[in-house]
């Protein structure tokens, strides 16, 4: 199983994007009608194009194609809409993929590179124990974990 980084979902304003280096923005048009991810992180400060804007385009084809390197992580409300086949990491580069396991639960399967092959739902090969609910899962997940714009291919 490897990892390939080609998901490509429809952008629309309001939308808060990110990429792999956690360059945050939230997708905003312009006065002259034009598209533009604005800076919302604070980490990044003078690595951007015209002040606030990470990369601008006069449609949103343009923008997503020019700024290829963002992804979508959550609607416009705030909430990343996750759900079961979701690719997942966190800070400390772990990769987990969003199953149910053997007993219906819903957990975050370890799915790391270097795992070569050891992928199960068993205690010692997921993150953080198993939850009853999709709810109960996001709840206590979403602080840490954050959907990656990746597709899982099994070879």
């Amino acid at each position: 199983m490897k990892i390939v980084d080609n998901t490509n979902d429809t952008w629309k304003i309001g939308d808060i994007v990110i990429d792999n280096d956690e360059r945050k923005g939230i997708i905003k048009k312009t006065k002259d009608d034009d598209f533009v991810i604005v800076r919302i992180d604070e980490k990044h400060v003078g690595d951007y194009f015209s002040g606030l804007a990470y990369e601008a385009g006069i449609n949103m084809y343009c923008l997503q194609r020019k700024a290829s390197e963002f992804y979508k992580v959550n609607d416009n409300n705030g909430n990343e809409q996750w759900q079961t086949g979701d690719v997942l990491a966190d800070n400390d580069d772990r990769v987990g993929l969003i199953v149910k396991n053997d007993n219906g639960k819903y957990c975050l399967m370890d799915i790391d590179p270097g795992n070569e092959g050891n992928y199960s739902t068993m205690n010692t090969d997921y993150y953080g124990g198993a939850f009853e609910t999709f709810a109960e899962f996001y709840d206590k997940k979403h602080c840490y974990w954050h959907k990656v714009n990746a597709k899982l291919v099994i070879e």
